[in-house]
């Protein structure tokens, strides 16, 4: 059998529902990565704000935890260093004058919450379900981003030995859990629902 009827074959043995919320999903992420790569990247509409707001929340977590103390956020901007000719941003934390964390973009989670809405979108329910747990849910993921940048300010400051772990596995494995429990809540309350009709 040739690959390409077997893919047809694979396909159609999917439930009808189960490869509605495909289509569904492949178009969000396609039209989101249009919208951002043709309007939103070059000017840091979205990501500047929100790299702000992530971390002046990280401040705050971090001036609360050192009351003595003067803690900051500094924004600057340098060339790239594989591309001179662009210029590179990030926030910084400071704690008395010293850069303790820096924020770049990547580190907004902007990607998590269009991954989280994404399900929600591609799944079918009401929009106003939608609404609801789109609020909670990117409100989680930015409090919890907040309290990661924090924690690796911490880090930074009195175990420098586990910012690497912590950052690239640690912190991931415990946003992507909490990103995968509300999407379990949200199927399962709409599930229930569904059930009583």
């Amino acid at each position: 059998m040739q690959p390409i009827q077997e893919l047809k074959n694979t396909w159609q043995s999917i439930p009808p529902e189960v490869q509605q919320f495909l289509k569904r999903a492949l178009l969000v992420f396609i039209v989101w990565k249009l919208i951002y790569h043709l309007f939103l990247f070059n000017g840091r509409i979205i990501d500047k704000p929100l790299t702000d707001l992530s971390t002046l929340g990280a401040v705050k977590i971090v001036q609360l935890f050192n009351p003595g103390s003067r803690v900051e956020m500094r924004v600057e901007c340098a060339s790239a260093i594989d591309n001179p000719t662009e210029l590179s941003f990030a926030d910084y934390i400071l704690l008395n004058g010293r850069k303790i964390v820096g924020v770049a973009d990547p580190c907004n989670a902007l990607e998590l919450m269009v991954l989280y809405l994404g399900f929600l979108i591609a799944f079918p329910t009401s929009i106003q379900r939608v609404l609801s747990f789109a609020a909670i849910g990117i409100t989680a993921i930015y409090l919890s981003n907040c309290i990661r940048l924090a924690a690796l300010a911490f880090m930074n400051m009195h175990r420098m030995s586990a910012v690497d772990m912590a950052h690239h596995y640690v912190f991931k494995l415990i946003v992507y859990a909490l990103i995968f429990g509300l999407w379990v809540l949200f199927t399962k309350k709409q599930m229930k629902h569904d059930a009583t009709f």
